[in-house]
């Protein structure tokens, strides 16, 4: 199964489906049904990586829907927070004056 593997950088995926979009938004396309398949395929295997976020805006307890990227980038209301708050490593603080003596 290894051998039907292909590597793709996640760059590289990205930066195809920019290209992509951008020749079909300036229709550039020579084959636009090819490249909506190529698109699909990079949307596809994209998705296949998931990425775990944390949205609590009005602090319910209960974490937002994806919705929430589309709200806050109308409003700035949100901030993403760790999924596990306790997974966060506690810095030890010392003040510069004990440091110095």
């Amino acid at each position: 199964m290894s051998d039907k593997i292909v590597k793709l950088g996640l760059g590289e995926a990205v930066k195809r489906l920019l290209s992509l979009e951008l020749a079909r938004m300036n229709g550039i396309h020579a084959l636009p049904q090819q490249a909506a398949a190529e698109r699909d395929l990079l949307f596809d295997a994209l998705n296949e990586i998931k990425i775990d976020l944390g949205f609590d805006c009005n602090n319910d307890g209960v974490p937002d829907t994806i919705e929430i990227f589309e709200k806050s980038a109308e409003t700035s209301c949100c901030r993403l927070i760790p999924e596990d708050m306790s997974a966060k490593p506690k810095r030890k603080r010392t003040s510069r004056r004990k440091a110095q003596k």
